[in-house]
């Protein structure tokens, strides 16, 4: 596939000029004639209409310090600008035949790359100018075999919802340490070998969901070694609404379900991001719905204070993120967060249960 180049100029002085990404990746090519080499590097991204973000993101991408870099962009059937941003990037497009997902999309993306070290990226990720070169560093250390960023504590989006979601995904990834069964492909790093090795990701996740999950997972079980890496951290340029969030959390949760019934051994293991208190609090909230509900029914005072014990003690399994919360947003925003929180318990509970009845009928992702 040829790849495909131009100078483009923007007007927006909020956001990076492309003519210094490109005079700057001109250099490099140059070099690279010279010398033939492979890059360090390959970026794989797959993207489906995503108009709204790709050209800033593309554009952070090329603003990198570190210069040893490849871009191999998985165009999934878009059928917005997306194909005509991308084409403005001295970058390599890899069509789909028709919509394939993610995970293929992922797959194919590395079969085109050519660097020793794949990096996942999304179309809404905005990196730093020295990402790249933090990335390269770390995996000088030969014992790692992969690594995932966090989401930076900044912004754009202040509704509730988005700024809830990014810092609970931003807490959830801090909080790990040492070896870990995760892969977050919104900033996530791999060796080709141990890519190679593993057979890329189960394409059977045919949406975005949990196939970075399972993907993980799939790595922890061989033995490679997956670390977070703190100091990389992007922008994930993300907005969702209340309802956006919760059906994104119900559709995680059946998926997670179903994969944990996957792999029947691995039942009591905890090899998510997501704290075992959580999971807890989850079950813990439909029995309070349930007991509230009986003491309404009821009439008896005692029962449905029990509902309420049951619901605040939910709330105060998950004091350390309420917690992070505080620290980042102030009080205001913490409380506004614990009904969100309460609501979003609900959800995954009723998505858990889904996921437990539907899976014995052959829904297997």
């Amino acid at each position: 596939m040829a790849r495909q180049h131009a100078d483009v100029t923007r007007n927006d002085a909020a956001r990076p000029g492309r003519v210094t990404s490109m005079t700057r990746w001109l250099s490099r090519r140059r070099a690279e004639e010279k010398s033939p080499a492979a890059p360090k590097i390959s970026i794989v991204m797959p993207v489906y209409n995503a108009e709204r973000t790709l050209a800033e993101c593309l554009t952070w991408v090329f603003r990198s310090s570190f210069g040893s870099f490849e871009v191999i962009l998985v165009d999934d059937g878009s059928t917005d600008r997306s194909a005509a941003i991308a084409a403005t990037f001295p970058l390599e497009i890899v069509p789909t035949q028709g919509r394939v997902g993610p995970a293929a999309g992922r797959n194919l993306g590395a079969r085109a790359a050519r660097g020793e070290i794949l990096f996942f990226i999304d179309s809404d990720v905005m990196l730093r100018p020295d990402s790249l070169q933090s990335l390269a560093a770390a995996f000088e250390d030969d014992t790692l075999d992969a690594a995932c960023g966090v989401q930076a504590a900044e912004m754009r989006h202040q509704n509730l919802a988005s700024q809830y979601k990014n810092l609970w995904m931003r807490w959830t990834y801090l909080r790990q340490t040492g070896e870990v069964p995760l892969f977050y492909t919104t900033a996530a790093a791999i060796r080709r070998a141990a890519f190679e090795r593993v057979g890329g990701f189960d394409e059977g996740y045919a949406t975005p969901n949990v196939e970075d999950t399972a993907f993980g997972q799939k790595l922890a079980r061989v033995g490679l070694s997956v670390r977070v890496l703190a100091p990389l951290e992007v922008e994930h340029v993300k907005r969702y609404s209340l309802f956006g969030m919760l059906r994104t959390d119900f559709a995680r949760a059946v998926s997670l379900t179903r994969l944990k019934l996957r792999s029947p051994r691995h039942l009591g293991d905890n090899d998510t991001s997501v704290p075992t208190s959580y999971i807890a609090s989850v079950g813990l909230t439909g029995l309070s719905v349930a007991v509230g509900l009986l003491g309404v029914l009821s009439g008896l005072p005692i029962v449905t204070g029990t509902g309420v014990l049951l619901a605040a003690t939910a709330v105060a399994l998950n004091a350390e993120f309420l917690n992070a919360i505080r620290t980042s947003d102030g009080l205001w925003r913490t409380a506004c967060s614990v009904p969100v929180l309460a609501l979003e318990l609900l959800v995954v509970g009723v998505g858990t249960g889904i996921g437990l009845l539907t899976y014995p009928l052959g829904k297997k992702y």
